[in-house]
């Protein structure tokens, strides 16, 4: 019996997952008002984008029905081409992005304004199925003059088309994947806005509330503050301001010679 328990034990050590988001010391409170640039953060690794529809030219379910055996599993990311031959639509699939750039500014009055850059890198599997379906003839590298007429290139295609999209994915590059489609890689940069990066704030020992101008459900922290230094974790693993996966920030106060 004891080596029984022993073992289930040790198993029970096995499977516990380590939190690298989790609070490296207590919540000490303090006063978060002024300006602050950020040092470090963590997002969740548990924390996933929101999966895109994977299938395409499915048949719609009739109610009460049970769903259809699927018909392709080609992976599309919504790609789709306009009759003038250029890319209409796409979803750019990313891992978990990073903050590169911040700041917070929490004033006297109890407003609150976050501003961030994040990075990240991406890549996706095309197939020649899904860059087929619209009559496009296509190469996955960029045009050199000597190809066919007609010929498309998918890294030229998605790099225009990114462009539209405010914040143009950088480094776009495709290569044949060597089973007709191609593999494109990119890195992504962007500015988030709006969610919960301005509104109003409050404090109640060291818990920090943050009433979001969209007036959505208040989210919460606990903070921090150590001379010119600043903690905060999403109170019981939450988000901070509402920013999918951000759990843990570390900020210094800007001053002005900053």
């Amino acid at each position: 019996m004891k080596w029984m328990l022993l073992l289930g034990c040790v198993a029970g050590l096995a499977c516990r997952m380590d939190d690298p988001c989790a609070p490296k010391a207590s919540a000490c409170g303090g006063d978060p008002t002024g300006l602050w640039t950020v040092m470090d953060s963590c997002r969740d690794p548990a924390y996933e984008l929101p999966k895109p529809v994977t299938y395409f030219d499915q048949a719609a379910t009739m109610a009460r029905q049970p769903p259809p055996e699927p018909s392709s599993s080609d992976w599309c990311s919504y790609l789709m081409y306009d009759p003038g031959g250029g890319i209409a639509q796409f979803t750019f699939p990313h891992d978990t992005l990073s903050i590169a750039t911040g700041t917070v500014d929490y004033d006297g009055t109890g407003t609150y304004a976050v501003k961030m850059s994040v990075v990240g890198k991406g890549s996706v599997d095309i197939s020649g199925t899904c860059l087929t379906r619209f009559g496009v003839l296509f190469q996955c590298g960029p045009l050199d003059g000597t190809e066919a007429a007609g010929v498309r290139s998918v890294a030229e295609d998605l790099a225009a088309y990114s462009v539209t999209l405010g914040s143009p994915e950088q480094n776009i590059a495709c290569n044949d994947d060597g089973a007709g489609g191609c593999l494109c890689t990119y890195d992504i940069a962007s500015e988030p806005t709006g969610g919960g990066l301005s509104g109003r704030w409050s404090t109640q020992g060291a818990l920090i509330t943050h009433f979001a101008d969209t007036g959505l459900v208040p989210s919460q922290g606990d903070l921090c503050v150590s001379a010119d230094t600043m903690t905060m974790w999403g109170h019981d693993r939450t988000w901070l301001w509402d920013q999918p996966g951000l759990r843990t920030i570390t900020l210094t106060r800007m001053t002005a010679a900053n």
